[in-house]
């Protein structure tokens, strides 16, 4: 092969390599976002149950059988 076509092969292989990344940052900013709602979901139901568990009436105390 000439220089010039293993230039132009290089270059090429640069390019694609450019795009490939490009791609794998966007998917990653996407798997970010998606973590970042996932956690605040998360928090929201935690909350909730939290709440949920202190409103809960306590059950009455248990009755022993008189003997």
């Amino acid at each position: 092969m000439s220089f010039w076509s293993d230039a132009l092969r290089a270059l090429q292989q640069v390019t694609l390599l450019q795009y490939k990344v490009e791609q794998a940052l966007k998917v990653a900013e996407e798997a970010r976002r998606d973590s970042q709602e996932t956690r605040e979901r998360l928090i929201q139901l935690e909350t909730l149950i939290d709440i949920a568990m202190k409103r809960r009436p306590a059950p009455p105390p248990l009755q022993l059988p008189e003997a």
